[in-house]
């Protein structure tokens, strides 16, 4: 029975011996290019999605805000509705802020995204970490998109340090 007791202890003494650590990461997507009545958020929520499923399963804490619409990019990304959904997330405990602005154009009355421009932001100190701009809409598929939104998620994951 003192075996059982000892090596129990013994676990739980080399479980607890290793500290587990993980990120907070927030991501906002920004819709541009779109008026207000444009309904089509498909695209959008499929990149989030992409991006989410990668750094969860990185072994980050991810949260998002909902998805924003504006018409043309800011001057200055941290104004308006980005600055307060920046502040929500750092107010949350968020490490890390994630900010992607997807760009759309209308054609033949539909709109079609044509680019996305992943921002990836330090929270505590409002400074830029990696910025890299992807295709999007470019999949034959809604899969082949995702796909796209997972890689680019591979890529803007390897710029956060661990801590």
């Amino acid at each position: 029975m003192n075996y059982k007791r000892l090596g129990g202890l013994a676990v739980l003494l080399v479980i607890l011996a290793f500290p587990a650590s993980a990120s907070m990461v927030s991501f906002l997507l920004v819709e541009t290019g779109l008026d207000e009545d444009t309904s089509n958020r498909q695209y959008s929520s499929l990149w989030e999605g992409g991006l989410m499923d990668v750094f969860f399963d990185a072994g980050h804490i991810v949260t998002n805000s909902p998805i924003a619409r504006i018409k043309d990019k800011p001057a200055v990304d941290f104004s308006g509705v980005i600055k307060d959904d920046f502040n929500e997330a750092v107010d949350g405990g968020a490490d890390y802020f994630l900010l992607g602005f997807l760009d759309y154009k209308i054609q033949a009355g539909n709109a079609v995204p044509t680019g996305i421009t992943l921002k990836l932001y330090e929270a505590d100190s409002q400074q830029l970490v990696y910025e890299q701009k992807f295709p999007a809409g470019a999949g034959k598929n809604l899969d082949e998109e995702y796909q796209s939104a997972q890689n680019a998620g591979r890529i803007i994951i390897s710029h956060i340090e661990d801590r």
